[in-house]
């Protein structure tokens, strides 16, 4: 599934049925944008809101509407929490996106974007961890983290469970293809709403970390 052409997927929550990984990776995808909205440092209370309660509903619900796809009340919690998302992002993304986004445009293979976010999150939380005040602590608590436990590695050990690639290289990206992807995320929307500021040398390190 993480192979499958963007164009291929619609809707990815509306429909009862998709196979377990599309629904990990599209579920991944719900709960990027919440986070990335949730984090982002332009002041938007609303979207604040509406992307913490869509962030909860996918980490909550993700693992059951992979492992049960009839669950309908796994289902509707995934289809809130993706589109409070897609609600909320107008606040603004970040590094996650502005990395994936070009990543979904190379032709050496296809990539899905969902599933690149899951592989690319844990990178970029750790390198914003220190500039986004407590609101770590706030989605730890919302999700029923430890007060003392690691958001990225939570992060990774959630899309792990649900059976997504844990690198890039697993997703079969040519390392060859990084100089121009970092030329991408430097010139990408979500680049310039990271909380933290991201150079060119920063995506070198962060595409690096996600290859691993």
């Amino acid at each position: 599934p993480h192979l499958a052409p963007r164009k291929a997927i619609s809707d990815p929550e509306l429909t009862f049925g998709l196979p377990a990984l599309l629904t990990a990776a599209t579920g991944m995808d719900a709960l990027t944008h919440c986070i990335e909205t949730f984090i982002s440092p332009r002041i938007n209370p609303t979207a604040d809101a509406i992307a913490l309660d869509g962030a909860t509903r996918a980490w909550r619900w993700i693992e059951t509407a992979v492992a049960e796809p009839t669950n309908r009340d796994a289902r509707w919690n995934m289809m809130v929490a993706s589109m409070h998302g897609a609600l909320a992002f107008q606040k603004g993304l970040g590094a996650v996106h502005a990395m994936s986004h070009p990543l979904g445009g190379i032709q050496e293979v296809s990539l899905h974007h969902g599933t690149l976010n899951a592989v690319i999150l844990p990178a970029v939380l750790r390198f914003n961890a220190d500039h986004v005040g407590d609101r770590y602590e706030t989605l730890k608590r919302a999700f029923g983290l430890p007060a003392g436990s690691d958001l990225a590695d939570a992060v990774a050990s959630l899309s792990a469970r649900i059976g997504l690639p844990s690198s890039l290289a697993a997703m079969g990206v040519p390392k060859s293809t990084v100089p121009r992807m970092i030329e991408g995320a430097l010139a990408d929307h979500s680049h310039s709403t990271n909380p933290r500021p991201v150079t060119a040398a920063d995506y070198a390190s962060l595409f690096e970390a996600a290859f691993d």
